[in-house]
């Protein structure tokens, strides 16, 4: 049985909560809290943890450019932050390489800072507007990251004492950067909470406890009394909430045949629900709410074929605007049927060749209304092509193979297994099984050979989720009522 998110959090809150009341018994005890004043002790420790930082950075980096995720580049960018001003920390040691501590308190806080920033945007759905921008500067964004912090370190080492100014403003400021620390890092491990609750990997679970090992040590930074014992702990948890990192990433290895890839691909597919989120704009709301109207079967469908499509257009590694697009264009891609008479719709027995035709105009319809309301290309390339067959004797275009938008032949392979394993009046919904085999048959003939493929990777990598989708119940889309006009939009 699955644990609620609220439980998998108390992971991270005992990750907190533990090492803090070590530091508060050190600090109060008086006689157990000496000063240890140990430069070299010091720089070798957080030497140490610079290296770890790098190895994660490393590995995590490479995975997020084979991957092209914006999730797993960010947490790579948190530990090369981590890397780089925790070294300019260790280098910066009083009475090691200089005399100057003003550097060794601003790199401390701006490398926990930096940290934080980037795990918490690890955390956040990949529909986000903020980490879509930030994905699409991906090229340039980690090198020019990567310069930027080898510049400050060049310039804090060669000019020590300009740090000063620094170093006041920051000591003034603790209390609302340990405020920011916090919060970023609290919602970071609820997301991953609430994630692993549902996929149990590993590395989220590290994550988790990184987290409030992190947390606990920006405040064990500002509390304590520097060189005392109670003030290395935060060194330790440092350390720590790598190693804790580490190990959730050899624990996912370990279950991903050691294939790094394949280990953070599954940590950082996003649902589909998440991407449908993002798709859904007032004006699809408002062909969503009139679909639900008139044919709640027709909502149904959209819905879950717009949830396939996502799912097939993520393992084909398509860009984050085609996905939106695919969202957007699949989850009324029959809007059209709004145009045909409800008792042709909900005929409970085979269609007549007129009657065949008034349905086979909704492509036309759909696309027509949807390009009034000023959908984009790439969606309304879903609307009116997804009847499209491979081998050209699809509707309304005929057109064949590539001719046909990649979007809708990845809508086309959706719809078809929805439509197929869903009950109607007229005939018996198709096992899983037997729709799969369908699909495959048709691999070359109705479908994009590539797009069956991937259908049937995906179908034996993620069976829980077919299951489930076969399962789901017709229920409204946007889980609201609101007052819907009677009459069908108008098409011009």
């Amino acid at each position: 049985m699955r644990r609620p998110a609220v439980r998998m959090m108390s992971v991270a809150l005992v990750s907190f909560l533990l090492p803090l009341g070590m530091f508060l018994a050190l600090r109060e005890s008086g006689g157990f809290d000496p000063r240890l004043h140990a430069p070299i002790i010091h720089f070798y420790i957080v030497s140490g943890v610079s290296f770890l930082a790098l190895l994660l950075a490393a590995a995590l980096g490479y995975a997020g450019m084979r991957l092209r995720n914006f999730g797993i580049a960010f947490l790579s960018l948190a530990y090369v932050s981590m890397t780089g001003l925790l070294m300019l920390h260790g280098l910066a040691t009083p009475g090691f390489l200089m005399d100057h501590n003003s550097v060794q308190g601003v790199s401390s806080q701006l490398g926990i800072l930096a940290a934080a920033g980037w795990i918490w945007l690890s955390s956040l759905p990949a529909a986000r507007r903020m980490v879509l921008r930030l994905g699409n500067a991906s090229r340039w964004l980690a090198p020019a990251y990567t310069l930027l912090l080898l510049a400050f370190l060049v310039f804090s080492l060669q000019g020590p004492h300009t740090m000063h100014d620094w170093a006041l403003d920051l000591q003034g400021s603790r209390p609302a950067l340990t405020g920011l620390v916090l919060a970023l890092l609290a919602h970071a491990a609820w997301s991953y909470a609430r994630n692993y609750r549902s996929a149990r990997m590993p590395l989220q679970l590290g994550i988790l406890y990184g987290c409030g090992l992190l947390a606990a040590g920006q405040v064990v930074m500002v509390s304590g009394e520097p060189w005392r014992l109670s003030w290395w702990l935060y060194h330790v948890l440092l350390l720590l909430s790598l190693v804790s990192v580490a190990w959730g990433l050899g624990r996912q290895l370990a279950g991903s045949r050691g294939s790094l890839s394949a280990a953070l691909r599954a940590l950082y597919r996003s649902t589909p629900q998440e991407w449908l989120q993002k798709c859904i704009s007032p004006s699809v709301e408002d062909l969503i709410e009139a679909t639900e109207q008139k044919d709640g079967y027709t909502a149904g469908h959209n819905y879950r074929v717009a949830l396939y499509a996502l799912k097939l257009a993520e393992k084909l590694d398509l860009a984050p605007e085609q996905l939106l697009a695919i969202g957007q264009g699949a989850i009324v891609h029959d809007v059209g049927k709004l145009y045909v008479p409800e008792a042709i719709l909900n005929k409970p027995a085979a269609l007549s060749p007129e009657e065949r035709q008034v349905v086979e105009l909704h492509p036309v319809r759909g696309y027509e209304l949807c390009r009034n309301l000023g959908f984009m290309r790439q969606e309304l390339a879903v609307v009116r092509s997804h009847h499209e067959r491979w081998d050209g004797t699809g509707y309304p275009d005929r057109l064949e193979a590539e001719q046909i938008p990649l979007t809708a032949r990845i809508a086309a392979v959706a719809d078809v297994y929805d439509a197929l394993t869903s009950q109607r009046a007229y005939r018996r919904a198709m096992t899983p099984e037997q729709a799969l085999a369908f699909i495959g048959a048709e691999s070359g003939r109705h479908f994009d050979p590539a797009c069956v493929a991937a259908w049937l990777e995906l179908a034996e990598e993620e069976p829980e989720f077919f299951a489930r989708m076969t399962e789901e119940e017709q229920r409204p889309l946007l889980g609201r009522s609101r007052s819907v006009p009677g009459s069908v939009p108008p098409l011009a």
